[in-house]
C-alpha cells in the first residue's frame, strides 16, 4: 500500500505538475494546447504530465472529437490524502473534514 501513495504524491512533486492542476482547478477544463499556452509548457510535455496525472485519478479526460478535455479529479485527491491520513492513523485529526 504505501508504494500506491508513493506513486500518487509522486504526481505532487514536479512544479509543472503542480502549475498544470492550479490551472485546471481554475478553469474547470482544459485542452492540451490550452495548458500549453496558459502553462508556456510544451504540448508533449503538457501530455507526458496530463498522463501520469490521469492513470493516478487525478485528473479525468473527456473526449470530444478531436480534441481531449482535461478536468482536476477532485473528489479523488480528497479522498486518497483521507486513506493516507487513516494509512499513518492520524485520521481522527481531520474531525469535521473527514468525508462520509
Amino acid at each position: 500500500m504505501s508504494e500506491e501513495y508513493a506513486y500518487f504524491f509522486k504526481c505532487f512533486s514536479h512544479a509543472s505538475r503542480n502549475e498544470l492542476l492550479r490551472l485546471l482547478a481554475r478553469h474547470g477544463e482544459l485542452t492540451v494546447e490550452a495548458l500549453a499556452d496558459e502553462s508556456h509548457i510544451t504540448a508533449s510535455t503538457v501530455s507526458r504530465h496530463l498522463n501520469m496525472l490521469r492513470m493516478q485519478g487525478i485528473v479525468d479526460v473527456r473526449t470530444d472529437p478531436p480534441s481531449h478535455y482535461y478536468s482536476l479529479n477532485s473528489q479523488h485527491i480528497i479522498r486518497r490524502l483521507h486513506e493516507f491520513a487513516q494509512f499513518l492513523g492520524i485520521d481522527d485529526d481531520l474531525g469535521e473534514a473527514n468525508p462520509g
